[in-house]
């Protein structure tokens, strides 16, 4: 794989984790990349293909990946060391509390949630990342005109995150956005196999 060829200040470290131990103030995007750039956030992350993928493809934009699990963050992190990804930090921590109190508001060109946990359940639906009070808070974080994008393969989710992002008015679907620029990731390349249908979405920041 091609290194990046992203520039950086010099006096910004090369390592790709961000703290988790850090749960305030919010980051200063200049100061985690070391440069004035767009900055994107991939939340539930997991191996960090999209992400990779992205940070070599767009080396003038910068990536945060979020994960939860340490074997997957750490996975990223490795491919960040590796290809030298000065544009890819990696954060073990909850998307949603990422999102709620370490952005700053109006601070990210996007945010990309890929394959969420769907909780099917209904007792479990409370657990789901996407919903009324998570749009705001995305609303909140993202700037003017920047973008929220959904894929997902479960259809009911789907169904019910174009409910709960209704709710929130600071938001409007781009109905010109079909994701077929994307990267692929683990998760695509298993359902093409399987002929899984995929449903995604991106809204537009008012």
């Amino acid at each position: 794989m091609e290194k990046s060829t992203a520039k950086v200040s010099p006096g910004v470290s090369p390592d790709p984790w961000l703290s988790s131990q850090r749960l305030y103030p919010p980051y200063v995007w200049f100061e985690v990349f070391g440069r004035i750039a767009p900055v994107e956030v991939d939340l539930g992350a997991g191996d960090g293909i999209y992400a990779e993928a992205r940070a070599l493809r767009e080396p003038e934009r910068d990536f945060v990946a979020v994960e939860r699990l340490l074997g997957r963050a750490t996975k990223i992190a490795k491919k960040s060391i590796r290809n030298r990804f000065f544009n890819l930090k990696v954060l073990r921590l909850e998307s949603w509390y990422f999102i709620k109190n370490l952005c700053p508001t109006g601070s990210l060109d996007a945010i990309t949630l890929r394959y969420p946990d769907p909780w099917p359940k209904r007792r479990h639906h409370g657990n789901r990342i996407l919903n009324r009070e998570f749009a705001r808070d995305a609303a909140l974080a993202v700037k003017p005109a920047g973008f929220f994008k959904l894929t997902t393969d479960d259809r009911e989710y789907f169904e019910w995150a174009e409910k709960e992002m209704s709710h929130c008015p600071d938001w409007r679907v781009d109905p010109s956005w079909d994701g077929k620029n994307e990267p692929t990731s683990e998760f695509e390349q298993l359902f093409a196999k399987e002929g899984r249908q995929v449903y995604r979405r991106a809204w537009q920041r008012v």
